[in-house]
């Protein structure tokens, strides 16, 4: 008896903690809409650990005359925040970034928000931005943390699970690496400086957790599945060691496609992605981060990308209404 009261105890307190974090979490939600996420990694430093780098955001209030946006952003500094081109004044307090507005705002408008940041990201045992020898890449959930999702790791965001935004990222590395993030390249820039950026736009609608990007020295295999509806492309950005290995563990890969599509519809993104990561697997829209020893040259770990491909449809398509959820 005792034992079955400590277990209602302890579920009881986990509940209201649960409870405490959504609730400022949807609070957030509840406040603004985040339209269009621009997110530009000037610098990822693999040997100190740390990144800098801005993102634009375009909102729009949920609620009548708000003076200030509040965002969340974990572990990382705050340098300045713009609105709309000015210069604001910014607190970041307990991971909530507040964003002062010269005026008030009203259901119906739309304001731009940039905020400047650098620092160590957060990461806990597995999800988080991580770094790993020569790579980068971040996990969009996390098992410790509570709510899970942690878009929040490395960029500032409406981090729930029903804020759905499109997304650009530009990510520069240097010319050695490759940056891997969702959606389709849409182009490559030379800095001149021994630097590339890498510039990916995802159009479809995804909340934070979702949202990913991957630094490395990558090599590609690409090709493509003809679809119900349209040709989509399949990329898997692997270690140049892997390379060779990519036919013989992703062999069945379009058969699963056509099977998944039979089944639940045609394939709801604009792109098949998978990149190597030293700890995976994790559903990121178009651009799966699945673990290197799983690309082995067999199909011993066909189910793990298999379930992962399935969170397209559903987890991604379709998500969680609440952290609970998940």
């Amino acid at each position: 008896m005792k034992k079955y009261l400590f277990i209602l105890f302890f579920l009881s307190v986990l509940r209201l903690l649960n409870g405490q974090t959504e609730t400022v979490n949807n609070n957030i939600g509840d406040t603004v809409h985040a339209i269009h996420y621009s997110i530009h990694i000037n610098q990822v430093d693999t040997d100190n650990k740390t990144i800098s780098a801005f993102t634009g955001i375009q909102l729009t209030p949920l609620m009548d005359n708000i003076d200030q946006i509040p965002l969340e952003l974990k572990a990382l500094q705050v340098d300045s925040a713009f609105v709309n081109g000015s210069k604001t004044p910014v607190v970041l307090n307990n991971d909530i970034l507040h964003v002062e507005l010269s005026e008030a705002i009203s259901s119906g408008d739309t304001v731009l928000v940039s905020v400047y940041y650098h620092g160590h990201p957060f990461h806990e045992a597995w999800g988080g931005f991580h770094f790993s020898g020569d790579y980068a890449f971040n996990l969009g959930v996390g098992f410790e943390s509570i709510p899970h999702n942690l878009g929040k790791a490395w960029f500032p965001c409406i981090d729930d699970f029903t804020d759905r935004a499109t997304y650009e990222f530009y990510v520069t590395a240097g010319n050695d690496k490759k940056a891997i993030c969702g959606g389709l390249l849409q182009d490559t820039i030379d800095n001149g400086n021994g630097t590339k950026t890498w510039h990916w736009e995802l159009n479809g609608n995804i909340p934070t957790y979702l949202a990913s990007v991957a630094v490395g020295n990558y090599s590609l295999y690409s090709d493509q599945f003809e679809g119900i509806e349209d040709t989509v492309p399949i990329t898997i950005y692997t270690r140049p060691s892997d390379t060779s290995k990519v036919e013989g563990s992703f062999v069945n890969l379009k058969a699963i496609l056509q099977f998944f599509e039979e089944k639940f519809g045609p394939y709801p993104f604009d792109r098949i992605g998978y990149t190597g990561t030293a700890i995976g697997a994790m559903e990121h829209a178009t651009n799966i981060a699945y673990p290197n020893f799983a690309i082995n040259g067999n199909t011993n770990n066909e189910s793990l990308y298999t379930h992962e491909l399935s969170h397209m449809w559903f987890g991604d398509k379709v998500t969680c209404s609440s952290a609970g959820d998940m």
